[in-house]
C-alpha cells in the first residue's frame, strides 16, 4: 500500500511539474496583463503602414455587416467594434478593425469602392493585453490555437492547485500553517468578491 501511494505521488508530482511548465508562458502573459489592467497601463501607439485600394462595395442592411464584409475583402484580421462605426460624409463609412497588436482605421467610400487604411501598432504591451481572455478572432488562422492553449492551461492550473493541496495534506507538520494560508487566500477572496458585488 505504501509503495503504491509512493508511486502515485511520484507520478502526480511529475504531472504537476510538467503541466506547470506547459502553462508557464500563459500564466506569465495572464499575470503581466492583469497587473497592467490593475494599474491602468496603456500601450504606446505608433503609426504603421498606410495604403489605399479599391474593393467591390458590400451592400448590407446594417453598417456593421457592411464593415465586416469590407474587412474580409481587405483580408484584415480582427474585430469591428460597432460603437466606432460612423459616417464622416453621407457616402463614407468609417470603421476600425482591432487585433491584439494592431488597429486599422478604414475609410470606405461607398460609391466608388475606394478605401484608405491607416495602421496603428500597439507594441508588445498591446499584444499582451490583447491576449488576456482572447477567443476566436475573425480571419485569423492561429486564434483557435490560442483558445486551445488557454483551455489546456486553465485545466492544468486547476490540476496544479488540487494536486498541490493533496501534497500539502500528505505533510501533517504543515497542516496548521497550510490551513491559515488556505483560509486567508480562499476565504479572503470569497469575502472580497462578496464585498464587490454586495
Amino acid at each position: 500500500m505504501a509503495a503504491r501511494l509512493s508511486m502515485m505521488k511520484k507520478i502526480l508530482v511529475d504531472i504537476h511539474i510538467y503541466l506547470s511548465l506547459l502553462c508557464a508562458g500563459y500564466m506569465i502573459i495572464y499575470g503581466v496583463s492583469g497587473i497592467a489592467f490593475n494599474h491602468q497601463l496603456q500601450p504606446t501607439d505608433a503609426p504603421g503602414a498606410t495604403w489605399e485600394t479599391s474593393i467591390d462595395v458590400p451592400v448590407f442592411d446594417t453598417d456593421q455587416a457592411s464593415a465586416e464584409a469590407a474587412r474580409d475583402r481587405l483580408q484584415l484580421v480582427g474585430w469591428v467594434p460597432n460603437w466606432r462605426l460612423s459616417h464622416p460624409q453621407p457616402d463614407q463609412l468609417l470603421f476600425f478593425v482591432n487585433r491584439p497588436s494592431r488597429e486599422y482605421r478604414v475609410l470606405l467610400h461607398q460609391v466608388t469602392g475606394s478605401v484608405q487604411v491607416q495602421e496603428t501598432r500597439r507594441g508588445l504591451l498591446g499584444a499582451v493585453l490583447g491576449l488576456h481572455g482572447l477567443g476566436r478572432m475573425p480571419n485569423s488562422a492561429w486564434s483557435r490555437s490560442w483558445s486551445i492553449y488557454t483551455q489546456i492551461s486553465t485545466w492544468a492550473l486547476i490540476f496544479s492547485v488540487l494536486s498541490g493541496i493533496w501534497f500539502w495534506w500528505l505533510r501533517p507538520g504543515w497542516r496548521r500553517s497550510g490551513w491559515w494560508m488556505l483560509g486567508l487566500g480562499s476565504g479572503g477572496c470569497v469575502l472580497f468578491m462578496l464585498y464587490i458585488i454586495g
